[in-house]
């Protein structure tokens, strides 16, 4: 890998700079779906592409939880099916992805907290929404880990580290769900009771909301104190994502949220918009 000089990063600086995405993936299973929410997708997928088509994505995804952080820099990344107990069709999914080897390295280089690997790929935290986003794969995409034994401020200060990136035409896309309370939702998986949200995941959902439009990160770090903060958060992988998108807002842009739905009691499919 040749080693560039930091002063060098910014030359390559496109016209516009590219946004930054959250989306709540939910279940594997909306890889195969034609739904509210992948319809939602494919259009957002749809107006970047025709207003500001990015040079690459990076994914910030739940599902690739590391000791230290590290970005995937392989050409041409494996699909990974982190799952089980799905029907085969979801497990042999085709998504022919290409990596960017350049922008994963330039960022390591950049960084001295991340640093690369070609031992990973393009998780379900990834894979099941870049179908629906750029179903014809014509982006390059590459991921950067969770370092999941760090506190939630670290990520906070790590998110600038990738701010540049956004200068080079990358869009940045974080994965995972704001709510997530597995065990409390599995109960409704097929049985009909899907778009509903338990009292303590709307009142966490409409608290967090909040936060994410007043771009109050502080507030959302501790969130274990909001309402339903606890219920909806037990553990922190799906919520980490969503710090990474908003701490990458710079001043004057504003969040803009896309989608909106509570799903099996305890799952929120929020999504928004930087820019």
């Amino acid at each position: 890998m040749t080693i560039l000089p930091k002063e060098l990063f910014s030359l390559e600086k496109t016209n516009h700079i590219q946004p930054v995405w959250f989306v709540g993936h939910g279940s594997p299973m909306n890889a195969l779906a034609d739904n509210p929410f992948t319809q939602h997708l494919n259009q957002l997928g749809k107006t970047v592409l025709e207003q500001n088509t990015p040079k690459a994505v990076l994914i910030i995804s739940a599902h690739w939880l590391t000791r230290g952080t590290f970005v995937q820099a392989s050409a041409k990344p494996k699909i990974i099916y982190d799952f089980g107990g799905f029907p085969p069709a979801l497990h042999t999914f085709p998504y022919p992805a290409v990596g960017d080897s350049e922008e994963a390295n330039l960022l390591a280089t950049h960084s001295g907290k991340i640093h690369a690997t070609t031992e990973w790929g393009l998780d379900h935290g990834a894979w099941t929404v870049l179908c629906h986003l750029f179903p014809n794969a014509e982006l390059p995409c590459f991921e950067v880990s969770i370092d999941y034994g760090q506190p939630l401020e670290y990520h906070v200060s790590l998110a600038q580290e990738l701010q540049f990136l956004r200068e080079r035409g990358v869009l940045i896309l974080g994965s995972g769900n704001i709510v997530h309370n597995l065990r409390a939702s599995m109960a409704n998986l097929g049985n009909g009771r899907e778009a509903f949200g338990y009292d303590w995941a709307q009142e966490f959902d409409a608290w967090s909301s909040q936060k994410i439009q007043d771009k109050d990160l502080k507030a959302l770090i501790n969130y274990e104190g909001a309402p339903g903060g606890m219920e909806s958060v037990p553990t922190p992988d799906h919520y980490i994502p969503m710090l990474y998108s908003l701490a990458l807002a710079r001043k004057g842009e504003d969040v803009h949220f896309t989608y909106d739905e509570l799903v099996y009691g305890g799952i929120s499919m929020r999504c928004f918009e930087i820019k």
